[in-house]
C-alpha cells in the first residue's frame, strides 16, 4: 500500500470532505474509516444480490421496481469498490493537491481560497439538505412498504437506519466528487487573473514583455491541464459509477410515472424521489462540465491579445497562436469511462438518451 505522507496546513488546500480529509491525513482512523465503509457496502450488496438471485425476485412487484432494486444493490457494490479504489490511488490524489498548491501559491492564494471557501460552504449546506431529504424519503418508503408487515417495531426503525447509512455514504461520495471539481475550477483563477492584467496593461507593454506574459500564462494553463488529468485519473471509476447509477435511477423513476397500477401515494413518492435524484445528477454534472467550460471560456481573452499593437513581434504571435491552438482542442476536463469528455454536449446527449429510454421503459418491462 502506498505510504506517501502529505499534511496540508493551508486551509485552502486541505480538503473539507470526510473522504478528502481521510485521504490526506493517512492515519489509523482514516484507514479504518475507508476499509469499514468499503467492506460494509460491498458485504451488504453481495448479501442482497445473493438473496435476490437465490430466492428469486418477488414477482408480485412490477418489473420496473424489481430491476430497480437490482440497480440499487449494484450501485452499493460499486460504491464500496470506489471507496477502495480511492484508497489504493491515494498517491494520485496527493499528487494533484501538490500540483494545485503549486499553481495557486504564487500571488493567487487569496482569490483561489475565497472561491473554494465559498463553494465549500454551499456544498456543506447541500449535504445537510440532502441528509434531511434522504431521511424523509427513506421513512416514507419504509412506511409504505413495510409498516403493514412489521408495524411500528424495532425492525421498522432498524430498516430506516440501515438504509440511511447507505444513503449517507452516497451523499459523502458526491460531496467528495464536487469538492474535487471545485479545486479544479479554482486552478483557472490564476489564468483568468493573468489574462485580465495582460489585457489591461497591453497598451503599455513592450513586445518583449508581452511575449513573456503570454508565455507565463500558457505555462499556467499547461500546469492546470496536467493537474486536471491527475484528478480525472483519480475520479475515473467514481464518475463512471455515478452516471451508471443516477442516470439509471432517474430513468426507472421516470418510467414509474406511466404505470397505471401505482397508487396516488406511490406516485407522489416517486415524483419526490425523482426530483431528488435528478437534483443530485444535475449538481454533480454541473461541476464536472464546468471544468471543461472554464478551460474553453478563456479563448476570447486570449484571442483579444491578437488585436494588440504590441503583438506584432513574431515571438508574441507564435506564443498567442500556440495558446489558442491548445485551447481550441477542447479536451480539458473530466471524462466518462475515458471515452468522452463531460462537457455541455455530453450533458445534452445524456438528457436526450435518458428521456428516450425513460419513455420506452414501461413498454420494455410489461
Amino acid at each position: 500500500m502506498d505510504q506517501v505522507k502529505s499534511i496540508y496546513s493551508d486551509p485552502q488546500t486541505e480538503p473539507s470532505s470526510l473522504l478528502g480529509c481521510s485521504l490526506v491525513r493517512k492515519n489509523v482512523s482514516s484507514q479504518v474509516t475507508f476499509w469499514v465503509a468499503s467492506i460494509s457496502l460491498i458485504s451488504k450488496a453481495v448479501y442482497r444480490l445473493y438473496f435476490i438471485f437465490t430466492t428469486g425476485i418477488d414477482h408480485r412487484e412490477p418489473p420496473i421496481i424489481r430491476y430497480e432494486q437490482l440497480l440499487i444493490q449494484m450501485y452499493s457494490l460499486c460504491l464500496g469498490l470506489t471507496i477502495m479504489n480511492f484508497e489504493f490511488n491515494r498517491s494520485v490524489y496527493i499528487t494533484y493537491l501538490d500540483c494545485y498548491q503549486t499553481i495557486v501559491s504564487e500571488h493567487f492564494s487569496k482569490s483561489s481560497s475565497k472561491f473554494v471557501n465559498k463553494w465549500v460552504k454551499i456544498i456543506r449546506f447541500w449535504v445537510l439538505i440532502a441528509f434531511l431529504y434522504e431521511l424523509t424519503t427513506i421513512t416514507i418508503h419504509t412506511y409504505l412498504r413495510y409498516f403493514h408487515k412489521i408495524g411500528l417495531q424495532v425492525n421498522f426503525f432498524a430498516t430506516i437506519l440501515v438504509v440511511l447509512i447507505s444513503q449517507v455514504s452516497y451523499i459523502l461520495s458526491m460531496q467528495f466528487i464536487i469538492e474535487c471539481c471545485i479545486y479544479c475550477q479554482a486552478t483557472f483563477i490564476p489564468i483568468n487573473t493573468l489574462l485580465n492584467n495582460f489585457l489591461h496593461q497591453n497598451k503599455h507593454s513592450t513586445p518583449i514583455k508581452m511575449y513573456r506574459m503570454a508565455r507565463v500564462t500558457r505555462s499556467y494553463y499547461f500546469e492546470t491541464i496536467k493537474s486536471i488529468r491527475y484528478m480525472d485519473k483519480f475520479l475515473a471509476f467514481a464518475v463512471l459509477v455515478f452516471y451508471f447509477y443516477f442516470s439509471g435511477r432517474c430513468i426507472f423513476l421516470f418510467g414509474r410515472f406511466f404505470q397505471g397500477s401505482s397508487t396516488i401515494y406511490l406516485q407522489i413518492y416517486n415524483f419526490f424521489r425523482f426530483f431528488g435524484e435528478a437534483s443530485y445528477l444535475v449538481l454533480v454534472t454541473y461541476h464536472l462540465a464546468r471544468v471543461n467550460r472554464l478551460s474553453v471560456k478563456i479563448f476570447d481573452k486570449v484571442y483579444a491579445l491578437t488585436h494588440s499593437s504590441n503583438s506584432d513581434s513574431v515571438e508574441s504571435i507564435n506564443e498567442i497562436n500556440l495558446f489558442l491552438l491548445r485551447i481550441d482542442r477542447n479536451d480539458v476536463g473530466f471524462t466518462f469511462a475515458g471515452l468522452c469528455l463531460v462537457s455541455p454536449s455530453f450533458v445534452s446527449s445524456l438528457a436526450t438518451i435518458s428521456l428516450t429510454v425513460g419513455l420506452a421503459l414501461p413498454n420494455l418491462f410489461k
